[in-house]
């Protein structure tokens, strides 16, 4: 499989975020995913974890983070994202999930070490149905809210369109419970404008947006997608 390929299934894609994530929190996750080829599943008979390395220096290149600094910067990357959950809806019911089970810095070698939650392998490796993008694509996005947008609708290019109801994407991009989200006002201009400038900045998508309303509020977003 081709390195820094994204693949993944459209279940996780679609995963309802509990709370909002930091860029670098979606870029460790996204680079991992990149890292995991689905190769190694037949290569090992009891596949439990998946351990991951990278270098402290490459880690703070692709976070955007002071190297220097990266011993405690990752700390908190680490902290702070192996307390995320989120939720994947299957055809039977739904399942809650986290991303990793646990992340090491090794000091004398300079290496992050990650290994991944092992209930997240089979939405990345032996998929029928995937979608795939190439982890550049979000490396320069620099908004968290982007990223997961840029995935909601990469998957639909072939289509060249998406509707997605906005109480859907409260839900996905982890924002339901906040009250700076209330109002659509405040999602169009803080989440909307900025991913459609960026996505269309620094990926291969081109994306616009239209309203969809009914009695004058806005229900969902309809995304044009080229």
């Amino acid at each position: 499989m081709q390195k820094n390929l994204l693949v993944q299934s459209s279940a996780l894609i679609e995963a309802h975020y509990k709370q909002t994530y930091t860029v670098q929190e979606l870029r460790t996750v996204l680079w991992m995913i990149s890292e995991i080829h689905k190769e190694d599943y037949f290569k090992l008979q009891k596949y439990e974890h998946k351990a991951i390395e990278i270098s402290a220096k490459r880690y703070a290149e692709l976070m955007g983070i002071n190297v220097d600094n990266v011993y405690r910067d990752a700390e908190k990357i680490a902290d702070d994202l192996g307390s995320k959950r989120f939720t994947i809806h299957t055809p039977t019911g739904w399942i809650n999930l986290g991303w990793i089970s646990s992340m090491e810095y090794k000091h004398g070698e300079g290496i992050i070490r990650i290994l991944v939650a092992p209930d997240l392998l089979p939405h990345i490796i032996d998929l029928k149905k995937y979608t795939s993008f190439k982890l550049e694509n979000i490396l320069n996005l620099g908004s968290s809210h982007a990223i997961k947008i840029y995935q909601l609708l990469v998957q639909y290019l072939w289509k060249g369109d998406r509707i997605i109801s906005l109480i859907e994407l409260r839900s996905i991009l982890g924002i339901s419970d906040m009250k700076s989200y209330k109002f659509y006002g405040s999602i169009k201009q803080k989440i909307l404008e900025v991913a459609k400038r960026k996505i269309n900045e620094h990926t291969d998508l081109i994306i616009s947006y239209t309203e969809i309303k009914k009695q004058r509020k806005v229900e969902a977003i309809q995304f044009k997608i080229t």
